[in-house]
């Protein structure tokens, strides 16, 4: 018991020196608002661009670009393309017209033309959303759309030889 008594003093004391360990927990969230977005690009790669056409031309003259949409994932969207810089009546898709870039061009400096969202040029592609615009999901990805062009009788247009140009608008809604 002599040897007992001490082994247990020595472990008692060992025992009250050993600090005290504790522990606690707690939750937090980790969080953040994704707010939908889409964005719109073009650039002079994806022109519409007819290349050159005989003055006395009477096969429709075709072309295609693209346009890029990129919207977050799940998000509707809708893409409109205005009448034009140079349309016979303001806002009126169904009269778009390139118009010759020199200026001292006065008359026969229009050519007529049309865009559309289908390679038979069957679907004309406007601003009027669920009639004559494109609609899509976006996916979160850059999603590209093409855009047909078409001259449909080129010697109609009884144009001046040169360079002629339009501006498109392209706007997304989402």
């Amino acid at each position: 018991m002599r040897f007992l008594r001490p082994a247990l003093l020595s472990l008692a004391i060992a025992s009250l020196a050993a600090p005290a360990l504790a522990a606690d927990t707690t939750t937090f969230n980790v969080k953040i608002i994704i707010t939908k977005a889409c964005t719109i690009t073009a650039a002079a790669a994806t022109d519409v661009d007819f290349g050159s056409a005989l003055s006395t031309a009477t096969t429709p003259s075709n072309a295609q670009g693209t346009i890029t949409a990129q919207c977050s994932a799940l998000t509707p969207y809708t893409v409109a393309l205005n009448a034009g810089a140079n349309a016979g009546t303001a806002n009126d898709v169904t009269t778009r017209r390139m118009k010759n870039t020199d200026a001292s061009v006065t008359a026969n400096n229009f050519v007529g033309y049309q865009l559309y969202r289908d390679a038979a040029h069957t679907n004309v592609w406007g601003a009027t959303t669920g009639t004559n615009t494109t609609a899509g999901i976006g996916t979160g990805l850059a999603q590209t759309l093409n855009v047909y062009g078409q001259i449909a009788n080129p010697s109609v247009n009884n144009a001046a030889a040169g360079n002629y140009q339009d501006t498109i608008t392209a706007t997304i809604t989402y």
